[in-house]
């Protein structure tokens, strides 16, 4: 038993041995070559240990570091009595690029007195009183202060300011040019001021304070098990959350009356790893590619059998992969010769899956170029609809400016004005929501809402058309039927489904409209009767600005823009719900499914 384990240790020692021989017979240029690419793969391989075992640690106890003084004095001067929170807060979370929030012992955030910061002041002119949003929180207002300003409203009770001047000093300055009739110029002297007595209103909503705050809320994350020395006295507790929408650090610190939960967003450490590598493999590239020059400059001392693998080498710069060298009478041509053919056989795989990565690219450009298209006509339709109305607006306004139109006649042109506008409006909110829907980053508002009582509000909506033209309703909708969808959305479905059946229905005919619910969807189909759809039609249906011929001579006061049909396929694909119009007999149906 023993002899065959003495001769396996004297095989492998030999084998050993032999490496070191070999070395020493090899051309100096060679043993060059070899001791450079073997220092340059150590050093790769020991700096990717080192950056994905010992990186990660090394970078986040330096973030903790650079944070902590900072984090210290925050905490301070929140616990100070004089200090206001809110000024506090703002300028830890500016200045660190974090969110800081205020809970209750149980991790649950307090709400603020105030969800804005404004300032009232008492025009000086009117003695009316105007409450101003603070547009820069770099000034701290005081009751008392005499102030010009420039504003512009808001909503109904609040005015944002384009400019702000306070005791002669230019406190803020927008750049917005303002017309007499957007904005105003009030002076007066601040009569109350509302601050926020801290940040949980802009940071509640937060996707990652909502993540952090559920974690800490949890039953199954234990704190206890982060605590650290806080000021040499105090326990407070910090980790790391690398679960997350986005890496941070999460710090808990209990003061005098409240819980303060500081999360500092950081960099991943998977990406910088992966750009330092990223930008070794150009340096280390450089490297071998100046290694292979190297031995290209040995190579051109050589004679006939080099020139023959060069002649080789010729070949493979044609992109002909199939020729091989065959030259061994030498160390340094065997070498040559084999390191050829591996490079040959590594360029005919490597061409291979480029033509293949290629063929993915080609059928991703053709996918890109028909969305390109579809913008493209998107663009030109919306410049095509848009000209009629401001033409007409243009001939309308300049009429009246030139007195053609005399001024009893004013007001209805002005009313047709407006009613172009309105409509131009409409379709320029429909674009924008379509373009919203297209964004992959765009998501839906979903709430639970009773699509039943919806569809019946709007039957109340159209009542006066539905019995102007005597249609016969036939209503087969089940109560409280419940969907998770956006309501808004959902709304202008049925809205424009409603909306096209009354249009394109002759009078006296019927329409029928169902709303069903079954065990993993919803159904919703609205019929009307009297009309059918060329197949022509449909194929372009719902292509935007496609419209319908008429196939009856009701008379309709306004046609549509075009876009309404498109808009409700882009709303059901975002549900992702299956649709579709189609003729029935002596009818259209228009339906859809929403999926539980």
């Amino acid at each position: 038993m023993m002899k065959p384990l003495k001769r396996v240790r004297e095989k492998v020692s030999s084998i050993i041995q032999f490496f070191p021989r070999l070395f020493r017979k090899l051309s100096i240029s060679t043993q060059l070559t070899i001791t450079i690419f073997l220092l340059f793969a150590s050093f790769f391989l020991l700096q990717s240990i080192l950056n994905n075992q010992f990186f990660r640690d090394y970078y986040v106890d330096r973030e903790f570091d650079n944070i902590q003084s900072d984090l210290v004095n925050y905490l301070d001067s929140l616990n100070a009595p004089d200090n206001d929170p809110y000024d506090v807060m703002y300028d830890f979370t500016q200045e660190n690029n974090a969110y800081s929030v205020i809970t209750d012992g149980e991790y649950r955030i307090l709400a603020s007195t105030f969800t804005n910061y404004t300032f009232t002041i008492e025009n000086q002119q009117d003695n009316v009183s105007y409450t101003i949003l603070v547009p820069e929180n770099t000034y701290d207002y005081a009751v008392g202060d005499t102030i010009d300003a420039t504003i512009y409203e808001y909503n109904d009770s609040l005015y944002s300011a384009a400019y702000i001047n306070v005791e002669g000093e230019s406190i803020y300055d927008s750049n917005i040019a303002c017309s007499n009739d957007s904005c105003l110029t009030v002076s007066g002297v601040v009569t109350e001021v509302q601050k926020p007595n801290n940040l949980n209103y802009l940071f509640q909503d937060n996707l990652l304070v909502e993540t952090e705050i559920s974690r800490l809320r949890s039953d199954a994350f234990n704190l206890s098990n982060h605590a650290y020395e806080y000021k040499n006295s105090e326990v407070a507790y910090w980790y790391r959350s690398n679960d997350g929408p986005e890496d941070a650090l999460v710090f808990v610190h209990e003061l005098d009356w409240v819980w303060v939960v500081t999360i500092i967003p950081i960099a991943d450490t998977n990406d910088i790893v992966s750009i330092i590598a990223s930008y070794n493999y150009y340096v280390y590239a450089t490297a071998i590619a100046i290694i292979f020059l190297w031995s290209f400059r040995l190579s051109s001392i050589i004679s006939k059998p080099t020139k023959k693998i060069e002649a080789v080498t010729r070949e493979i710069a044609q992109l002909n992969f199939n020729v091989e060298a065959h030259e061994y009478n030498n160390r340094e041509h065997a070498s040559l010769s084999r390191s050829i053919n591996l490079i040959t056989r590594n360029l005919k795989e490597t061409l291979e899956a480029i033509n293949a990565k290629n063929q993915e690219l080609t059928e991703l450009y053709e996918e890109q170029s028909k969305q390109v298209l579809l913008k493209k006509r998107l663009v030109s339709s919306i410049s095509h609809e848009l000209k009629t109305p401001l033409m007409i607006m243009q001939v309308t306004i300049q009429g009246i400016l030139d007195d053609i139109i005399k001024s009893e006649n004013s007001d209805d042109e002005l009313e047709n004005v407006l009613d172009e506008i309105n409509k131009s409006s409409m379709m320029i909110q429909d674009m924008l929501q379509i373009y919203r829907l297209d964004n992959a980053e765009t998501q839906l508002d979903k709430s639970e809402f009773d699509i039943s009582a919806i569809t019946m509000n709007f039957l109340k909506e159209f009542e006066h058309s539905i019995k102007k033209d005597r249609f016969d309703l036939d209503i087969n909708i089940q109560d409280q039927v419940i969907v998770n969808a956006d309501e808004k959305l959902i709304k202008r479905v049925i809205s424009n489904f409603l909306t096209n059946a009354i249009k394109y229905t002759p009078p006296t005919e019927r329409i029928y409209i169902e709303i069903t619910e079954h065990k993993d969807h919803t159904y919703f189909e609205l019929t009307n009767y009297g009309i059918n759809i060329s197949n022509d039609e449909l194929d372009n249906i719902w292509m935007p600005f496609y419209r319908i011929k008429q196939t009856h001579q009701k008379a309709t006061r306004t046609k549509g823009s075009g876009i309404g049909l498109y808009l409700v396929s882009e709303i059901l694909t975002a549900h992702e719900a299956d649709f579709g119009i189609k003729n029935v007999k002596n009818g259209v149906k228009a339906w859809f499914k929403l999926y539980h």
